[in-house]
């Protein structure tokens, strides 16, 4: 017998909501990952997985705070929890200067959904998946930006595009 699940328990209060992922399990929601919904999945009744594309972005839902994983019976977790509203930890692209509230995008040329760029990539980057907050001490020390490199990591607000948008 089926279970019934809920995929779009929202918790405006604490900047949560939980969607249920790919049940067939062949994409994947890892946790600290920027995360889609993509309406293709679960037979057409949608469910989320991590950003591949900039495409992908229109229905950008937060951040994975957990794995959607396969469980001892061969079963795909029912529900991820996405924070859409916080501060969270991002790979930098090598290069990148990241100033205090820069937008930043995500960066469809690395090879993971947890990186992001300030480059608009001459406009293919158009939406904003947060904005870089820099830490009360970097500031008070005078450090008002970030080089981008290998192993460095930013601080992101983030600001996700869906569903929020659509209780607003």
């Amino acid at each position: 017998m089926a279970q019934n699940q809920n995929t779009h328990a929202i918790d405006l209060h604490d900047g949560t909501i939980i969607h249920a992922p790919d049940q067939t399990g062949a994409h994947v929601c890892n946790q600290g990952n920027l995360g889609v919904f993509d309406t293709t999945l679960n037979s057409g009744l949608g469910g989320t997985r991590d950003v591949v594309t900039q495409a992908d972005l229109a229905k950008f839902v937060g951040v994975a705070l957990q794995n959607s994983i396969l469980n001892s019976l061969n079963d795909v977790e029912l529900t991820v929890e996405y924070a859409f509203k916080n501060v969270f930890k991002f790979k930098t692209t090598a290069g990148d200067v990241y100033t205090h509230l820069a937008p930043v995008y995500y960066n469809e040329t690395a090879a993971d959904a947890n990186t992001v760029t300030v480059s608009t990539n001459s406009g293919a980057r158009t939406v904003i998946v947060g904005y870089v907050v820099l830490s009360g001490e970097n500031i008070m020390n005078g450090i008002l930006s970030v080089t981008g490199a290998t192993n460095v990591q930013i601080q992101v607000a983030v600001r996700a595009n869906y569903p929020v948008a659509a209780l607003a």
